[in-house]
Order: C-alpha cells, then sequence, then structure tokens
C-alpha cells in the first residue's frame, strides 16, 4: 500500500511538472532566491534594471547576444556568445531563471541557452509585475556578476536561417507562427509591411492572461490549434527579431508538449531586408 501511495504521488508530480513546463512560479523562486546554486537573470535593457529588479538578479540585455548589422537581432557567432555570457557570470552547471517585462526577452534568452546546452533554464511566470505584486524583495542595488567560462555543447536543430525557411515553408506539413501583434502582421503599423507568406498570426500577447500569467495549457492548446498550429506538423516561429518567438518556443516545447519547434533567428528584418515578398 505504502509502494502505491509512493508511485501516486510520483505520477502527481511529474504530471505538474509537464503542465508547468519550464515556468517557474513566483513562490518558488522567492524560496531559492539566496542559493548559490541559482542564478538570477533580468534580461531588460540596463536602465529599466536600475529603476527596480529582483533582488540578487543580475543584469543582462538579451540584445547584447545579437547583432546590430547589416541586420538588427540575429545571433552573434558562437564564440561570441560564449564570451558574453561568461562576462555576466553565467554557469550552466547552476539553475538559470530568467525574466524581464512580459517573458519575450526571457524567451529568447531561453532558447539561445538551451540551444547552447544549458540544461536547467526556467522563465520566471508573470515576470517583474508578478514578483512585485507579491510583495517579494526588489531593489535598485546591482548585482555584480563573477566572470566565469562558458563552454557550449551546441545543438543548433531548432535554429533556421532564411534559406531554411525559403526550403520548408511550401512544405504542407509545416506551419509558419508569427508572434507579433495584429497590427505587425497585417501591415497596419507603420513599422512593418505586413508578414511573410503563408504565415499565421499567434500574438504572444496572446499568452497571458489579465495578471499576465500564463494561460492553462488547455486554453494555449486551444489557441493554437484554432490556427493549424497543430503538434503532427514542424512549426517555425518568427517575430521582428525572434524575440517574441523565443516565448511562444518555450512554452509550446516544455509546457503544451510539441516535438517539433524552430526559430527563424533572422525574422522579418531580415526577411524583409533581403526583400523577400510579404502580403
Amino acid at each position: 500500500m505504502k509502494r502505491l501511495s509512493i508511485i501516486a504521488a510520483l505520477v502527481i508530480y511529474t504530471l505538474g511538472a509537464a503542465a508547468q513546463g519550464d515556468f517557474i512560479s513566483v513562490k518558488e523562486l522567492a524560496s531559492k532566491i539566496n542559493s548559490k546554486d541559482v542564478i538570477i537573470i533580468d534580461a531588460r535593457k540596463d536602465t529599466e534594471y536600475k529603476k527596480v529588479h529582483i533582488r540578487n538578479a543580475i543584469n543582462f540585455p538579451v540584445e547584447e547576444l545579437s547583432s546590430k548589422a547589416p541586420v538588427e537581432g540575429i545571433l552573434k557567432s558562437d564564440a561570441e556568445l560564449c564570451k558574453i555570457m561568461g562576462a555576466h557570470g553565467v554557469d550552466f552547471n547552476k539553475e538559470i531563471v530568467l525574466y524581464c517585462n512580459k517573458g519575450s526577452n526571457a524567451g529568447r534568452m531561453y532558447w539561445i541557452m538551451k540551444m547552447m546546452g544549458a540544461s536547467n533554464v526556467k522563465l520566471l511566470d508573470g515576470n517583474l509585475d508578478a514578483w512585485k505584486a507579491a510583495r517579494k524583495p526588489v531593489t535598485r542595488m546591482p548585482k555584480m556578476p563573477k566572470k566565469t567560462t562558458v563552454t557550449a555543447t551546441l545543438d543548433k536543430s531548432t535554429y533556421l536561417n532564411m534559406a531554411d525557411v525559403k526550403d520548408k515553408k511550401s512544405n504542407g506539413n509545416v506551419v509558419l507562427v508569427d508572434a507579433r501583434k495584429d497590427t505587425y502582421f497585417n501591415g497596419s503599423d507603420p513599422k512593418s509591411k505586413g508578414h511573410i507568406e503563408g504565415a499565421v498570426s499567434i500574438s504572444s500577447d496572446l499568452m497571458r492572461d489579465d495578471k499576465g500569467l500564463l494561460k492553462s495549457a488547455e486554453e494555449l492548446n486551444k489557441i493554437f490549434t484554432s490556427k493549424g498550429v497543430t503538434k503532427d506538423k514542424e512549426v517555425i516561429l518568427y517575430c521582428q527579431t525572434s524575440t517574441r518567438a523565443g516565448l511562444l518556443y518555450t512554452i509550446m516545447t516544455t509546457k503544451l508538449g510539441y516535438k517539433n519547434v524552430k526559430v527563424y533567428d533572422g525574422a522579418y528584418n531580415e526577411w524583409i531586408t533581403a526583400n523577400k515578398v510579404v502580403s
């Protein structure tokens, strides 16, 4: 009887972990805030970090990992990524918790770190707003990281460049997802001329409830399947610089169980710069 109880508890724990995915609650992070085995990273701009941030969090703006030219948003070389992460004290042997304002910056950093071989990376559900709403400790005092040496164990199976997308997007078993706001997708925003031909619109804004927390797995699954984004297809994600795409990647692969999800790194910025057809 005792053995059955243990098995049942393990099943419940496993199902709960699967439903949560690689997202950590405010309560759980608060219990680890002083742990030497946990690195908390604020992926926002340094100007935002200086105003207020989670206590013990280091500042590591996700933009540092991407180039500004010739196309804004494309990842720097693998060697540069390792050097930048090391300068910020990143240690792949520790648990890494990422947060920002709405999850997009943290999501992109999650995708990059997982691609480089980090095994234990989490996103804070609700980000800074949820942390402050729960009255957890914040500060303006910066935390200075200790430099490390980051050695990547690369797995670029989730990375696509423009040539890859061009080759794949006409495949009937591939669905291209634009994670930007609808105004960017339909071209009504002056910063956008539209979207990549054949893409469907699933804004990353749809992932959160009115409190900024992730919606339930059931609600999220309905959003994706309603647009024909099903688990039997290869899914290619993009946005303006594949920042919002990183959040969708984390949700789909760790919370919803999608097995074949890729990110187009160059994203819309590269696509339009190369004068590809948009609708």
